[in-house]
């Protein structure tokens, strides 16, 4: 899959269905707080799997990532991934404290980031899903703090294997909070899921 492009109609396609999942989780995180919470319009890009450790600065750098499986007509793994700073003002949005409250990830902020990547990533599934006819499920989240060459690394070994790409989705939280979601398919899914894209884009 390396080297892979969509036509305009199909990356139009799942532009839409990205927007719409963003559009979504915004509504459904916002019902959970007093404040508004957006998520910003997207840019898109497929990346080589080695190169991903580098939109969070590099494979030292540490990071906090929401992970979940896929499963169904597509297999693979969903991520959210923020810079620790970003993480803890997320937190901090997302429990409507002043910024800056949260220095540590402690059990609440990490339930908090739980249900974040848990909304957003089924969300994007379910649109996803909606448009394409695939059926795709999401696994429990579950977030990990680590140096993002070590939360990639296991995660990715087995796509490594087949030369795949991941689906980059950059967006932010109320302008100000960068986020990156990751849909990494299997070779098999990712072909698939293209299959679908064609077919109605």
């Amino acid at each position: 899959m390396a080297g892979m492009m969509l036509r305009e109609g199909e990356y139009q396609t799942l532009l839409a269905i990205v927007r719409k999942g963003l559009d979504d989780s915004s509504r459904a995180l916002s019902s959970m707080t007093t404040g508004g919470i957006r998520l910003q319009a997207p840019r898109l890009e497929f990346l080589p799997l080695n190169v991903v450790p580098g939109i969070a600065g590099g494979p030292e750098v540490v990071v906090v990532a929401v992970y979940l499986g896929i499963e169904g007509d597509l297999n693979g793994h969903l991520m959210l991934l923020f810079t620790r700073d970003t993480a803890l003002r997320v937190v901090d949005m997302l429990l409507e404290a002043p910024p800056g409250t949260t220095a540590t990830l402690d059990e609440i902020g990490v339930s908090a980031l739980a249900e974040t990547g848990n909304v957003c990533g089924s969300s994007f599934l379910n649109a996803l899903s909606d448009r394409t006819g695939l059926k795709i499920v999401p696994t429990t989240p579950v977030v990990v703090t680590d140096m993002a060459g070590a939360i990639l690394q296991s995660v990715v070994t087995e796509l490594y294997l087949n030369g795949d790409e991941v689906l980059m989705v950059e967006t932010a939280f109320n302008r100000e909070m960068p986020g990156h979601f990751l849909l990494m398919p299997d070779q098999d899914s990712m072909a698939r899921l293209i299959a679908a894209l064609e077919v109605i884009g």
